[in-house]
């Protein structure tokens, strides 16, 4: 990969111009925020938006089935089925594994030993504290954020996230310390009405201007709208 820019742009859809222009190679995000505040949306609306780009992708999600996913995403607008069969997505579920699982287990040492993940231009892991609630070896953490910042340096772009509710203090902290791209999701009151915001806490690298914080909505058939309004 030469650009040192990844775009993401879709046409009626601000999101590119706000992040300054796209996501910068080598880019290692982190969304994070309570449920419900949006953060599989964000990262399903980046991910077409790559793929629609001509970047290749990998999605590892904890709470959708393959066809879950296709739905999902069809739900607001965007197709995957044509990458999915081009090769140009390779869609991973978690899900029947973690799904009434109690006992802990050697999650991450299994995502670094799957190098087919790895191997294109954007990673989404979804959501990566659902994962590590259930990690047992104490040195996974750190060996798979080593691994995560070798792929940074292949000029790969890596998006996480995290739900605060269910990840602790110490592992949410080395996470916004390897990320060199932050961005926390909250619901906020906008015109007067409660909408979701994402807000810019950390934006290493930038190639261009970009908008601190960015409200939007979710509209069926259409996806992730950024609203206009200012916060108050």
């Amino acid at each position: 990969m030469v650009e040192e820019i990844l775009k993401m742009e879709l046409k009626g859809d601000e999101l590119h111009r706000r992040l300054g222009g796209g996501v910068p190679a080598g880019t290692i995000m982190l969304l994070e925020g309570d449920r419900g505040t949006g953060k599989s949306i964000f990262a399903q609306r980046l991910v077409y938006g790559f793929l629609m780009n001509g970047y290749t992708a990998s999605y590892v999600s904890s709470q959708y089935t393959t066809v879950e996913f296709i739905r999902q995403m069809g739900s607001i607008g965007y197709d995957i089925i044509p990458f999915l069969i081009r090769k140009k997505l390779l869609f991973v579920s978690l899900y029947p594994l973690l799904t009434g699982v109690s006992e802990r287990r050697k999650f991450l040492s299994r995502l670094l030993g799957e190098p087919r993940l790895w191997e294109p231009d954007v990673i989404i892991i979804d959501s990566f504290s659902a994962l590590l609630a259930r990690e047992q070896e104490p040195r996974a953490m750190r060996d798979f954020l080593m691994y995560v910042k070798k792929m940074a340096s292949l000029d790969k772009v890596l998006i996480f996230t995290a739900n605060t509710e269910e990840i602790d203090r110490d592992s949410l902290f080395m996470l916004e310390e390897a990320a060199t791209m932050l961005i926390r999701l909250q619901v906020k009151v906008f015109g007067g009405d409660l909408k979701n915001s994402a807000t810019i806490v950390k934006y290493n690298n930038a190639k261009g201007v970009f908008q601190k914080i960015i409200p939007f909505r979710v509209e069926p058939k259409v996806g992730l709208v950024v609203e206009i309004a200012a916060v108050v």
